[in-house]
């Protein structure tokens, strides 16, 4: 009933032997018989992969992706390839996605059997909550105010998620990921999905995802700040806490410009934030790294937005 799909680059080394080996033990709660599992390891990923499978009895389908043209892999041509192995081999009724780093909370599967969560035939895409490894993030929206579950599943509704995500077959039938969106491609499935009719289902056990923790890497969230504008603009998937900079930047120039000190007010009430989760030295450049980044942000989408974000149901459903 259920093909597992991973899809992986060189996880042996990201993540390590032990964490691995707990995310892929951690999948025998699901009742599957074979796995595709697609890499673009240059270590001893596949080995592993291919040992642990071996022990476990699990049919193996290990290949490279699919690069339809393109010179280089991206996330969006290994989910693809996923997806295609699945239709041209199996006749499964779900393919189930679990991301290298996430190790299925106990009781997931038998959540979804309690729940039926399968048998409505409305329902193509049932999700897992992606619980953090650590408790920085809880610790750091509990001082704003906000409840982390309900984060995490606006989060989900807002762009998707493949952490430990259920498909049914008919619901991505005839999905062409784009290649670029090597960020992003996970939304484009549930955007897929979602604007195909078909329902989703949360499932509150979830997993727990072994991420990086909380602290800002301004480098690395400026380029995901730039690529976030550029799928706004072009395939109409905006996270909620950018879809008011880019409503307004279009809608008024004026107001847009002001909002450009808001980042600047908000500083202190987000220092006082930090400074408590944090310590006052790394509080102090935490909370001057995340009100610089919504500057920049801001400041970005002025200079580049001319057009309005478009309809994403619209650009999937093409």
């Amino acid at each position: 009933m259920v093909v597992l799909s991973i899809i992986t680059k060189d996880a042996l080394t990201r993540v390590g032997k032990e964490l691995l080996k707990r995310v892929l033990d951690s999948s025998l709660q699901v009742p599957y018989k074979s796995a595709i599992v697609v890499s673009d390891s240059s270590d001893d990923t596949d080995a592993f992969v291919k040992q642990w499978c071996d022990e476990q009895g699990k049919e193996l389908v290990l290949t490279r992706s699919r690069l339809r043209g393109f010179t280089k892999p991206s996330r969006a041509l290994a989910r693809q390839t996923a997806i295609d192995i699945f239709f041209e081999s199996f006749s499964g009724e779900w393919l189930m996605f679990l991301d290298d780093d996430c190790v299925l909370n106990d009781d997931w599967w038998e959540w979804v059997e309690q729940n039926r969560a399968l048998e409505d035939p409305a329902v193509g895409e049932v999700w897992g909550i992606n619980w953090d490894a650590t408790p920085e993030r809880e610790k750091f929206l509990k001082l704003l105010g906000i409840d982390l579950r309900s984060y995490l599943v606006r989060k989900f509704e807002e762009r998707g998620g493949t952490h430990d995500t259920l498909f049914r077959r008919k619901a991505i039938e005839g999905i062409r990921i784009p290649p670029e969106l090597h960020v992003y491609e996970d939304a484009y499935l549930h955007f897929y999905v979602k604007c195909g009719g078909w329902k989703y289902v949360v499932n509150p056990v979830g997993v727990t995802h072994y991420h990086p923790q909380l602290l800002v890497n301004l480098k690395k969230e400026m380029e995901k700040s730039r690529l976030a504008i550029q799928v706004a603009l072009k395939y109409g998937i905006v996270e909620y806490e950018h879809a008011k900079v880019l409503h307004e930047s279009i809608g008024n120039r004026v107001l847009a410009y002001l909002s450009l000190l808001r980042p600047v007010v908000g500083f202190m009430p987000m220092l006082f934030v930090t400074i408590r989760l944090y310590g006052f030295r790394k509080g102090f450049a935490e909370a001057l790294k995340r009100q610089y980044l919504k500057l920049w942000f801001r400041w970005q989408v002025l200079k580049n937005v001319r057009s309005r974000v478009p309809d994403v149901c619209e650009v999937v459903r093409k």
